[in-house]
């Protein structure tokens, strides 16, 4: 009986880590909270902490069906080119006449990397994404 409850626990545990890895492919919209960002400048010798351009929370939103994403620090949208998945990330980039900017999300646990560069510098930023819930 106890081996039964196990197994039944492990089933329970790997069908909902497979639902959370299935959320970060790239399907559902996604909320990303930024926890560090770093801005890098042409003129500077390192890069310095980076605030949002308005006081706004620093929350990226992806919404994939419109393909782009809202950035905290730029007021402009980031247009979605690419996305891609491979085992471990979702993987987007994109570009303007501007900049060119590309991301990866760990499809495992929701962490983002995103770098943003135009003729100015460039700037990256680290969080967490989660499924945006719907309203």
């Amino acid at each position: 009986m106890r081996a039964l409850q196990s197994a039944s626990i492990v089933m329970a545990m790997s069908i909902a880590t497979g639902a959370v890895a299935g959320d970060f492919d790239g399907a559902l919209p996604l909320t990303c909270t930024a926890e560090q960002v770093h801005d890098c400048l042409p003129s500077k010798p390192t890069c310095s902490r980076m605030k949002p351009e308005s006081n706004i929370p620093p929350v990226f939103g992806v919404d994939f069906a419109k393909k782009e994403i809202r950035s905290p620090f730029r007021t402009a949208l980031l247009p979605v080119v690419s996305t891609s998945t491979n085992k471990d990330s979702l993987v987007m980039q994109g570009t303007d006449l501007l900049m060119a900017w590309s991301a990866l999300v760990d499809r495992k646990t929701g962490a983002l990397t995103i770098s943003v560069a135009d003729s100015k510098g460039s700037y990256v930023a680290f969080g967490t994404c989660k499924v945006t819930e719907k309203k």
